[in-house]
């Protein structure tokens, strides 16, 4: 036994000295020299190292470098791939007989690594006469979680640490550059079961930021058994906080708090290189965010989550599910007032601090023809509700509303169960089908009981029709583009008006003075209606109209016409009949003198005339004048001369009833 211990002792002795007598047998240089003929032999680029070289083999195998360099692939903007103005790498060599690795310092200085991909999308990483690896053989896993096994039994992590990196980022066929200075980098880890931290900063848009990751075992998370995880990023314009667990990385299982933190969405824009141009001076301001984060294999959620954007406040809940054929979106959103007015356009808002110039029309298509494309409608499923208490548009108030989405397998619905707007309530359907080339949209909709004068007011500072409105719409269309879609609408619709006024003329002071029906200074002037309606049908894209009606005690306002969608036209009839009875009121026929009016031409350029031919036509009818003229009895000279003059075909009489009509309808006359 005595001589088996000794013959050991020998062998260690002998192992030893040679470990330690290595570096005097063969050269620092030669070493060097086979470790840079290796490098380039295996990836086609030159390893240069043009300052000290040293090799310690025991008890420390070390490697300390200075002035270290590695080409770049050909044509890449930079020289090198990597440069590095110091390397130290020490590592024990006793340790690693019972399976531990202990790593007394491992310290970069300086590294510069350029990172880079070139107009054919080959990034400078791949190296074209590296020999083809030999097949891995499969990573041997625990028995109850698939972690992978390192074969050690022990890690000791020293020293270790970036200095004053950089990195560099350049897509040449994207066009993305990307700058990363100033890196420094520590790790400390002082065994596999104990607390392992990483803690670092980058410099990037001249602003720092700083990372701090935390582990409560590295040898849970090789176990694949729970361990608390904790990960910080501060900077000036963005922060984010995990703090929870890891559960399992075979497969991923972790959950915890998460919250966001950006001071200025503007400022972070900025920052980005995505500055937020053409909107208002307000708005985009604090955005926060808090709510738990849970990760289950392709399972992904957000929950209890609570949300504010500068004065929008909300809560809600959001998952999607990447395991299926296209991703699943399942979300709910609750806000309390959302003010949308921060964030349109300045020209919108009012903000504007120069009028915009007109758009200028570079082609002659009243329509879009372009191809629609429906493939983002066929990439996920989603199903997501939004509820909010007040919406604010502009002027315009809405009150409490819901929209439930739901889009499975290209068909979108969209289904607005609650609108509450100005006393009156509204409800509405969607639906888009993109299963097929052509795309299908079906919508419905019904608006009732809404106060016309403060939505027109705070709609378009119209304040001159007072009343209860009801609009209804039932429409449907199919095409490759919008103006495939445009000239394929079909459907029906209606508007009823009831109660109301229009403000600025008075028709009763018509019937009794025609002159003065625009112009009194007295009192204020207004003609009240008990009802404004008409009904509507699409087809092919024209609209058609021919029940338009207004009923008033001494005016019965018709219109008929067609509004031609596709070339964007109007050709339409209003005829307001001066009656100067109340008889008829109802709804029923009433003789009088109509003062027919035509509205034609193109959406921008609409033209309002007089139809003279209607008028002398009306004139005709020497019974229906009488009984205006009789009717009219009482009410004052002027209306009755103007119709006796109007029957005697008189042109100023003719002239007077048509002003009258056009300053009613506000149109230019030609």
């Amino acid at each position: 036994m005595k001589k088996i211990v000794i013959a050991v002792i020998v062998i260690l002795v002998v192992i030893v000295g040679l470990v330690v007598a290595l570096p005097f047998i063969v050269p620092t240089d030669r070493i060097k020299q086979e470790l840079i003929l290796a490098t380039n032999e295996a990836t086609g680029r030159e390893l240069a190292i043009d300052g000290d070289f040293s090799l310690s083999i025991f008890p420390t195998l070390g490697v300390t470098a200075t002035s270290v360099s590695f080409s770049n692939a050909e044509g890449a903007a930079d020289p090198n791939m990597a440069s590095i103005d110091s390397l130290t790498v020490k590592l024990d060599l006793l340790p690693l007989v019972t399976g531990n690795v202990q790593v007394d310092e491992f310290v970069l200085t300086n590294p510069v690594i350029n990172l880079e991909v070139d107009k054919n999308g080959k990034g400078n990483w791949e190296f074209d006469t590296a020999k083809a690896e030999a097949p891995k053989p499969a990573e041997t896993s625990s028995d109850d979680g698939g972690a992978p096994d390192l074969g050690i039994s022990g890690l000791n992590l020293g020293d270790v640490r970036i200095v004053d990196g950089v990195v560099n980022f350049i897509d040449q066929k994207g066009g993305t550059n990307i700058n990363l200075s100033e890196i420094n980098l520590a790790i400390e880890l002082l065994g596999l079961d104990q607390p392992f931290e990483a803690k670092g900063s980058a410099v990037w848009n001249s602003e720092k930021t700083e990372l701090d990751v935390k582990v409560g075992a590295l040898q849970s998370i090789l176990d694949n058994i729970e361990t608390t995880t904790m990960v910080n990023l501060a900077s000036k314009n963005i922060n984010l906080n995990f703090d929870g667990q890891i559960k399992s990385t075979k497969p991923l299982n972790l959950g915890g708090t998460t919250t966001l933190d950006i001071p200025s969405v503007r400022e972070l824009a900025a920052w980005t290189g995505t500055p937020l141009e053409g909107v208002s001076d307000t708005g985009f301001g604090p955005l926060k965010i808090n709510g738990k984060l849970g990760v289950d294999d392709t399972k992904y959620s957000f929950s209890e989550a609570s949300i504010s954007f500068d004065e929008i406040v909300g809560a809600g809940d959001f998952s999607i599910d990447l395991g299926g054929k296209v991703p699943n979106i399942v979300g709910k959103l609750a806000l309390e007032t959302l003010d949308i007015n921060p964030y349109l356009p300045a020209e919108q808002n009012g903000t504007s601090k120069a009028a915009a110039a007109p758009a200028q029309k570079t082609s002659t298509e009243k329509w879009d023809t372009t191809p629609i494309d429906l493939s983002a409608l066929k990439s996920v499923n989603a199903k997501f509700d939004l509820s909010v208490q007040e919406i604010l548009f502009q002027k315009i108030k809405i009150g409490a509303s819901a929209v439930a989405t739901n889009l499975k397998d290209g068909i979108l619905d969209l289904a607005l169960t609650e609108m509450n707007l100005y006393d009156g309530t509204g409800r509405a359907t969607v639906r888009v089908n993109a299963q097929q080339p052509t795309l299908k949209i079906t919508n419905a909709m019904t608006i009732e009981n809404i106060q016309l004068n403060p939505l027109l007011t705070d709609a378009a500072d119209f304040e001159k029709l007072e009343g209860k409105g009801m609009f209804q719409t039932d429409l449907s269309t199919s095409g490759k583009s919008q103006a495939d879609m445009v000239s394929a609408l079909n459907g029906t619709g209606q508007i009823l008006f009831e109660d109301g006024s229009i403000s600025g003329v008075n028709l009763a002071a018509m019937a009794r003075n025609i002159s003065t029906a625009f112009t009194s200074k007295g009192e204020e002037q207004k003609t009240d209606f008990a009802e404004i309606s008409g009904t509507y049908q699409i087809a092919n894209g024209i609209l058609a109209n021919n029940d338009l009606k207004m009923l008033n005690p001494f005016i019965r306002l018709t219109g008929s016409g067609t509004v031609e969608l596709p070339p964007q036209t109007v050709n339409y009839r209003i005829e307001p009949k001066l009656v100067a009875t109340t008889e008829g009121q109802g709804g029923g026929e009433a003789t009088g003198v109509a003062v027919p009016i035509l509205v034609t031409g193109s959406w921008d350029n609409l033209k309002y005339a007089p139809d003279l031919a209607g008028v002398l036509k009306n004139a005709t009818n020497p019974e229906g004048v009488k009984k205006l003229i009789e009717g009219a009895k009482g009410s004052g000279d002027g209306v009755k001369d103007t119709l006796k003059g109007v029957k005697e075909k008189d042109p100023a009489a003719v002239k007077n009833l048509l002003d009258a009509a056009g300053g009613l309808l506000g149109g230019k006359k030609n």
